[in-house]
């Protein structure tokens, strides 16, 4: 009986240790950040926060020598009301061939940031909403996408191409159902012709549903490009983004919005290794259908600063803001001190 048990034992023990190895390698990263935001204008409030965001990771290898890597995010839902963790992704490595990647609520290839180069982060994208609209994203919150990247061609380019069903609606559980409505095309291009610059681009189209009706006039579309240049410890950042929205043929009226252009340009400085500072404005217009009457562009200027003290890094960011949601005098100030942690 006993040499039995310590049989079955020994036969436990050996049958864990070969799926541990052959489940492949878990691993779990993320940021913790304490905020102190303080805004005045027509956005005037101060608030305090924590956020954090926690990565958990696991990867391995195939048989015929294909990687695979699954990653799943388990952050603060929009409000900071609850948490979620339906930002995951799965990645096959396919060696010369490229990758493939399925993705919900992650695995953006977007460009509409990629100029900007400031120390702490896009401030259009962090505490205030200062109402530009943006070109949209087969990578978006609620989402999900299968997409194909090439491997790393001559001069550092890189395509890629991702498709994506049933916009709007959370596709995170498995063997999710379809639900009517629109799916979205999307391509991107990065390339680095020279030592420094760096190239980027992407377009995306949203294919209407088949519902039988078809009233619209102008099917949402838009796009982004940003060129980058690093000389020493200077980057230099200038892009433009564009959004036409979805428009009824009865909705192309005086005030209807035919398409976005936003301007961005940035300059970003390392002081050394431990210090930061940059300087970023965007710009963005609404450009109408038909309408003669006067529209209002939204400007931002920014100025940030980040101190990196070993396992921390602490960042001031100041923007002011004219003409927010394309409204005149709608003006505000915005300072976020932040403190960040990573591990």
């Amino acid at each position: 009986m006993k040499t039995i048990m310590k049989t079955l034992l020994v036969s436990i023990a050996s049958l864990s240790l070969m799926i541990s190895v052959n489940a492949g390698e878990l691993g779990v990263s993320g940021t913790a950040k304490a905020t102190y935001n303080s805004s005045s204008g027509v956005s005037a409030d101060q608030g305090i926060g924590i956020t954090n965001e926690l990565n958990f990771t696991a990867s391995g290898e195939m048989d015929n020598g294909f990687t695979w890597a699954y990653s799943m995010e388990m952050d603060t839902a929009a409000g900071g009301t609850a948490t979620n963790n339906d930002d995951t992704s799965i990645v096959i490595g396919m060696n010369d061939m490229g990758t493939v990647k399925v993705c919900v609520s992650e695995c953006g290839n977007n460009k509409k940031y990629k100029w900007d180069q400031s120390a702490y982060t896009s401030m259009s994208d962090t505490g205030s909403s200062y109402g530009i609209t943006y070109p949209g994203d087969a990578g978006a919150a609620n989402t999900a996408t299968i997409q194909y990247h090439t491997p790393e061609l001559p001069f550092g380019t890189t395509a890629s191409v991702a498709y994506n069903t049933n916009m709007g609606h959370d596709s995170a559980s498995g063997n999710e159902t379809g639900v009517s409505g629109n799916s979205r095309n999307e391509y991107s291009l990065v390339t680095k012709p020279l030592d420094g610059l760096t190239l980027q681009a992407h377009y995306n189209k949203v294919n209407d549903f088949d519902d039988g009706v078809d009233t619209e006039d102008q099917l949402e579309e838009g796009g982004a490009y940003a060129i980058t240049y690093a000389a020493g410890n200077v980057t230099l950042g200038y892009g433009k983004s564009y959004q036409a929205p979805e428009m009824l043929e009865a909705n192309r009226a005086a005030s209807a919005v035919e398409y976005y252009e936003n301007t961005g340009y940035s300059i970003g400085y390392a002081v050394n290794d431990a210090v930061s500072v940059s300087y970023a404005r965007e710009e963005s217009v609404a450009n109408q259908s038909t309408s003669t009457n006067t529209t209002y562009d939204i400007e931002m200027d920014s100025v940030q600063i980040a101190y990196n003290i070993g396992g921390a890094t602490i960042s001031l960011a100041r923007a002011d803001v004219e003409n927010a949601t394309y409204t005149q005098n709608q003006d505000l100030s915005e300072t976020i001190i932040a403190m960040t942690f990573a591990f």
